[in-house]
């Protein structure tokens, strides 16, 4: 039934992979136990309702899935399946974010290993002041029984049809869209000058800032990287949408070639002044003649991409 294959999905994605196989066997096992002597003590078939209160007797996924972990003290058995979750992700999104900045440092500063180690101390940093954040909130969460009165209403019929394909993936393809989110967001930080990342290394005699283009592409441009981290986000927890999901495709791609439209159009992308005037005005030509071509490139791959995203999607299993 669809109902047991989206629970038996759901537990499944969050057991240890070594053992998945073997549990969702037996649980599987049980249901169909408990279903059958139910069906038996009324004499018929139960229906959808009745399968769904049969898996809610079972308990959430998470909490199913958490059983089978080992021992944790640090967060109660009961709230700890969904705190690992939100960890993951959270965790995740921030090392992305750290990332970032230290290629940027690389990029800027030119001393690898200055920018490594400065970088590395500033991601365990990062990553252990969340992992105190989310410990903290569901620590408050178990003691104040907010979760109790989520697992008293959930229902089997809210579950993400996660589907075999998504599932028998490795780990990496699995977490790919929460890494695309990771990077939408750190990009969306940078955008508002959260923090600074130049393309190319800046001197005394040079500099180099974007074009007057740019102004007018600011919101446009924090649309789309948006409707790419909803893209994603979609894709993670609900594959199903594909009408959804092909409108998004769709709209992404018209996105991102009105921009190199209007950044085609404008000719100037980067705007480099300096002391040295002559000097700013080479780079100044050299770098218009290949952004220009790089703009033609990028509009390319990226109907490519749209073609081959819309393939994979059709293709996709339902």
């Amino acid at each position: 039934m669809d109902l047991i294959e989206r629970y038996l999905g759901a537990v499944r994605w969050n057991l240890p992979a070594a053992k998945a196989d073997d549990i969702v066997a037996e649980l599987a096992d049980l249901i169909a136990a408990r279903i059958e002597d139910r069906e038996e003590m009324l004499g018929r078939p139960l229906d959808r309702t009745e399968v769904s209160q049969v898996l809610r007797e079972f308990g959430h996924p998470f909490a199913v899935a958490g059983q089978y972990h080992g021992q944790r003290a640090l967060i109660g058995a009961e709230v700890f399946p969904f705190y690992w979750f939100a960890l993951k992700v959270v965790l995740a999104i921030v090392a992305v974010i750290e990332l970032v900045q230290m290629g940027g440092a690389i990029v800027v500063h030119g001393d690898f290993a200055h920018a490594v180690t400065h970088g590395i101390h500033g991601l365990l940093q990062s990553l252990l002041y969340n992992a105190a954040l989310v410990t903290l909130a569901f620590a408050v969460i178990e003691r104040t029984g907010l979760l109790d009165t989520y697992l008293a209403k959930w229902r089997p019929e809210e579950l993400p049809d996660l589907g075999k394909l998504r599932l028998d993936l490795p780990p990496r393809k699995r977490w790919e869209p929460v890494f695309e989110i990771g990077f939408g967001i750190a990009f969306l930080i940078w955008w508002a000058g959260g923090f600074t990342i130049p393309f190319v290394p800046q001197d005394a005699d040079v500099r180099i800032t974007g074009a007057q283009v740019w102004a007018g592409l600011y919101w446009p441009v924090v649309l789309l990287v948006w409707a790419r981290i909803a893209l994603s986000l979609i894709g993670f927890l609900r594959p199903s949408w594909k009408p959804v999901r092909a409108a998004l495709i769709l709209a992404c791609t018209a996105g991102t070639l009105w921009i190199a439209k209007v950044l085609h159009e404008a000719g100037q992308i980067v705007t480099v002044v300096g002391t040295d005037t002559a000097r700013a005005a080479r780079i100044q030509e050299s770098l218009d003649k290949s952004l220009e071509i790089a703009v033609i490139v990028i509009a390319a791959v990226t109907a490519f991409q749209c073609a081959k995203e819309l393939y994979q999607l059709y293709r996709e299993k339902r």
